[in-house]
């Protein structure tokens, strides 16, 4: 991790912030042995494997890898970078942030995001001021007051309204103080491409504002409110500040009501969530865009374990639904489909059927796999045995995926019913099916071992399951814990070990920059030893066996028993080696070399017994 600020700093931020208190706020962790232990949130489980040490303030997931320090979890869990985390973790301690320590390149940046959120914060205000007190934005108004939005929901969700003027926006900004180079930079103003100049983005339109879940301004989306050649609507393009791929619209609102009920809903538009939130649906958002996206399903996984996706009821909507639920359920999140009535739209059922209508549909709501069978189902009008059989194909891969015999059995009568066909008869494509894939899975898996091995590590096979854990079931890596543990043994295990002495290469990675880290440092800090890590498989590696269970051990006698073992593996190997070359040597017919090879085998045959 490389960072701008001093190093005083970042541990003065780091001692002042306790790991398991801020965990805590979003794991519900329990003491176990010397470490606390949780579901792990960043994937779906249900046995804890996410180990957090007190101790050495570090956490670590035995089941999908994530780890490091109280400023990775922060980065991860709320989707920030390390100046963001140090500043989150300076102001929850109440220390105060020193810009000094930023590098220029790092200095420039903050400074330019932070004038780039108060442009948007002005841009709101101002379009907000234009809907609401002035007689510019009439038609603004009365667009809004037609979909139903009372004055209290206009202000709460700034909406607004631009100006049909080219240089509105612009001219206001401008007459702040702001350059034309950061203006032009936020997207909201976009240079003329035949002679100099600025205008505005957005013209004539209601317009949105996006807020980010942290209730930061950071973009905009603007309707059209009379027909024109223009597209119906327009979005805030990518900016430093703005990436519609990584937030929700409305999560910002939504967000201590999808914590209060674990779950959230999805809906398609601006309107959609909106309404849903005047009606006192107040746990919805929006994706901004039918295309779901990880960074998006991945943020909604810190905050809630059940979604729910409401889209439009047609065709076209049920299949962005569909690529969206995949995404959904692979973070970990459980997934269900509102069903809307056809030719609705959230928005419209809402404001038709209340809170109370709209609550006994999602009461109805379809799991994932009824909804793919459904979609499938409804696509293909079937008028002969050829439609049949496609039919049949799409759907044994969705049964495929269920692994609850009973689930499964009650969904195969459903389809066979649905297809005027014999349970009997989609139990057997299924199985065939299964078997199919069993054999690519087999043949692949063939393929991809068959040149896998280093020769580095074929020439290492001889016994290395007796290396590997070495005496009294001691393996490598509980050698590793007990140096980190114990670091005075580092000295001790110097003496008599090189790193080479380890047949895997990510112990021996490990070992040399222990061994280096030491012999520097004259201690073992494991903080300060990940700060100067770069490899990702070394930094999994020490947060594994720093976070693991203790290691108990009589620790003398292992040692000495452990590295006889290491060594009399390592003759083993040579010996095996010095055997490989005299065959080969004396087939080639050069007894110079044999002879040489031969004396090699004998001294090394001497030493064995040491």
């Amino acid at each position: 991790m490389t960072s701008s600020y001093s190093e005083e700093f970042i541990e003065q931020v780091r001692f002042s912030n306790n790991i398991i208190d801020m965990i805590s706020e979003y794991v519900e962790l329990k003491k176990g042995g010397k470490s606390y232990k949780g579901l792990c949130p960043f994937h779906d489980e249900k046995t804890p494997s996410f180990n957090v040490s007190s101790e050495e303030q570090l956490y670590y997931c035995f089941g999908c890898g994530a780890g490091g320090n109280i400023f990775n979890f922060v980065m991860e869990i709320e989707g920030l970078d390390f100046v963001e985390a140090v500043k989150f973790l300076a102001e929850r301690a109440d220390l105060e942030l020193p810009d000094q320590y930023l590098s220029p390149k790092m200095k420039q940046k903050q400074v330019k995001k932070k004038k780039l959120l108060q442009i948007h914060k002005l841009t709101a205000k101002f379009y907000n001021y234009l809907l609401t007190q002035s007689d510019i934005g009439k038609l603004g108004e009365q667009y809004l007051q037609q979909r139903g939005f009372n004055e209290e929901i206009i202000d709460q969700f700034k909406l607004g309204f631009a100006p049909d003027r080219w240089q509105g926006l612009y001219r206001f900004l401008q007459n702040k103080g702001y350059s034309d180079q950061i203006l032009s930079e936020s997207g909201l103003v976009i240079p003329r491409k035949k002679s100099s100049g600025y205008y505005d983005r957005f013209r004539n339109r209601v317009i949105f504002t996006i807020f980010n879940h942290r209730n930061q301004v950071i973009g905009f989306g603007g309707r059209i409110v009379k027909d024109c050649n223009q597209p119906k609507y327009l979005n805030s393009p990518d900016t430093l500040l703005f990436d519609k791929g990584k937030n929700l619209y409305g999560l910002n609102w939504a967000k201590p009501e999808v914590q209060k009920q674990n779950e959230a809903i999805i809906v398609e538009g601006y309107t959609d969530t909106i309404t849903a939130y005047q009606f006192g649906i107040k746990n919805v958002v929006a994706s901004l865009g039918t295309a779901l996206t990880k960074e998006q399903a991945k943020l909604l996984r810190r905050y809630c374990k059940v979604v729910y996706i409401a889209y439009d009821s047609d065709i076209a909507g049920a299949k962005a639904t569909l690529r969206g639920l995949d995404i959904l359920k692979d973070v970990g999140l459980i997934v269900k489909v509102i069903r809307l009535p056809v030719d609705q739209d959230p928005d419209l059922f809402i404001k038709e059927a209340g809170q109370e209508g709209f609550e006994r549909l999602k009461r109805q709501a379809q799991t994932l796999v009824e909804f793919k069978l459904d979609i499938i189902l409804q696509e293909r009008v079937i008028t002969n045995i050829d439609d049949k059989v496609e039919v049949v194909n799409q759907v044994v891969k969705v049964l495929a995926k269920i692994k609850n015999e009973v689930e499964l059995l009650e969904y195969i009568k459903k389809v066979a019913q649905k297809l005027n066909i014999t349970e009997e008869v989609l139990k057997s494509e299924l199985k065939n099916y299964k078997a199919k894939n069993k054999r690519q899975d087999r043949k692949q898996k063939n393929r991809n071992n068959k040149y896998k091995p280093k020769l580095k590590e074929k020439l290492n096979t001889v016994n290395l399951s007796d290396y590997i854990n070495a005496v009294n079931g001691l393996s490598v890596e509980q050698l590793l814990k007990m140096m980190i543990k114990q670091p005075e043994l580092i000295v001790k295990l110097q003496e008599v070990l090189e790193p080479t002495d380890f047949v895997k290469e990510e112990y021996q990675n490990l070992f040399a920059i222990i061994f280096d880290f030491y012999e520097r440092r004259k201690q073992l800090d494991i903080n300060h030893l990940l700060a100067e890590l770069n490899r990702k498989e070394d930094k999994d590696l020490l947060l594994k066996l720093t976070v693991g269970d203790e290691v108990d051990f009589s620790v003398e006698n292992i040692i000495s028993d452990y590295i006889k073992k290491i060594k009399e593996y390592r003759i083993l190997m040579k010996k095996k080696q010095l055997e490989s070359k005299i065959k080969r040597a004396e087939s080639d017919g050069n007894f110079k070399q044999v002879n040489s090879l031969l004396k090699e085998y004998q001294n090394l045959l001497r030493k064995e017994g040491f």
